[in-house]
């Protein structure tokens, strides 16, 4: 049995496949990998080679003192939310894939009431650009959906796609089809 891998990569890998497979809203793994780059830069080596050592109070902390008035502090309260959320799903979903049930909606409620209730105008303004930063659609990102339960998302197409580049990718695509077989 291979050992459970606690790193970075595969939180965020895991938030990459949680949307396809219908464990985690899209708009929400968007938000958590966005604050997971955003604080992560802040990791001790420790914490990069095990994230069940990663505090994400303390985590926010550190990447608010090091960066200082580059990064607003209702910026660091919403990123160390969605860290911490992120973390326990990812914890709860290692340790038990078939029952997993995201904690997702109580954090987007928080992050709701949240917005209902801003301090001044200008956290209320922050914590909205925020908001639509975090979860705007990817615009260099095609979803295909292939058949029940299957969907591929294709990333970093060009604008200018040529018919000729068009029937190229789609020969790559025919070559890994396997022949003869027919999917489920």
């Amino acid at each position: 049995m291979a050992a459970i891998d606690y790193t970075p990569g595969k939180l965020l890998d895991f938030l990459r496949e949680a949307p396809s497979q219908g464990l985690l809203n899209p708009a929400v793994a968007r938000s958590r990998a966005n604050a997971i780059e955003a604080l992560f830069t802040e990791l001790t080596d420790e914490e990069r080679a095990d994230l069940r050592r990663v505090d994400a109070e303390r985590l926010a902390a550190r990447a608010h003192k090091i960066q200082g008035s580059t990064i607003r502090p209702e910026a660091v309260a919403l990123y160390k939310e969605r860290v911490h959320e992120a973390l326990q799903d990812y914890f709860a979903w290692l340790e038990n894939p078939n029952s997993f049930a995201s904690n997702s909606g109580h954090a987007l409620r928080r992050e709701m009431r949240s917005f209902m209730k801003p301090a001044t105008e200008q956290e209320a303004r922050a914590l909205e650009d925020i908001a639509l930063a975090t979860s705007e659609r990817r615009k260099d990102m095609v979803s295909v959906p292939l058949r029940e339960g299957v969907t591929v998302y294709i990333t970093h197409l060009p604008l200018d796609l040529s018919a000729a580049e068009a029937e190229r990718l789609a020969g790559v695509v025919r070559a890994l089809a396997v022949a003869g077989e027919s999917a489920q």
